[in-house]
């Protein structure tokens, strides 16, 4: 380029190249509009009185015999995940990556539906039982079709391990406070 600016065979070659730049540009936004800010959403399923519910968590990995550290004195940690693309409140869930040596430690489910609006989503994924006792379901990411749409009245989730099916009420991890 000369210091003038740029020449008129430079002008033709940049107008050549200009739609392909502005398509690349745009295709990595809306890569990045996909990509998730938080990991999708686990469950812990369990008891609670007579009936057995299911709460999003949030997967927290820690070293072997290493506790979970709290949050320093007067900070509050909001834990959330991703729930076919709604961020939602969620429990943080403390799992000591030893856990994993075992090769029997996760069991695949053939079914994870979620039947939390009026579209029921079926994903397969994994279920691990925890060390205080539940279980922790693991749904296989994926990109939802569309925003859930219509609230339903009993919100739930059936998990199908080796014909084993656990149904379990749908039940919203608290907020933390000042949220």
């Amino acid at each position: 380029m000369s210091p003038s600016g740029p020449n008129q065979k430079q002008r033709a070659n940049l107008r050549q190249w200009l739609p392909l730049l502005c398509g690349v540009l745009l295709a990595g936004a809306m890569v990045w509009s996909l990509t998730p800010t938080e990991p999708p959403c686990a469950y812990v399923v369990g008891p609670a009185g007579a009936a057995t519910v299911a709460t999003p968590a949030r997967v927290v990995f820690v070293a072997p015999g290493e506790a979970a550290a709290p949050p320093p004195e007067g900070e509050r940690t909001s834990w959330t995940c991703s729930n076919e693309g709604v961020s939602v409140p969620a429990l943080p869930v403390h799992v000591s990556t030893s856990m994993f040596e075992n090769p029997e430690t996760l069991v695949e489910a053939t079914s994870i539906t979620l039947h939390l609006s009026s579209t029921p989503v079926t994903r397969e994924g994994h279920v691990m039982t925890l060390e205080g006792g539940g279980l922790l379901v693991l749904p296989q990411p994926g990109l939802p079709g569309s925003l859930p749409e219509g609230d339903i009245a009993e919100p739930f989730i059936t998990v199908d391990f080796g014909g084993n099916v656990t149904t379990a009420r749908y039940v919203p991890a608290p907020e933390a406070p000042g949220r």
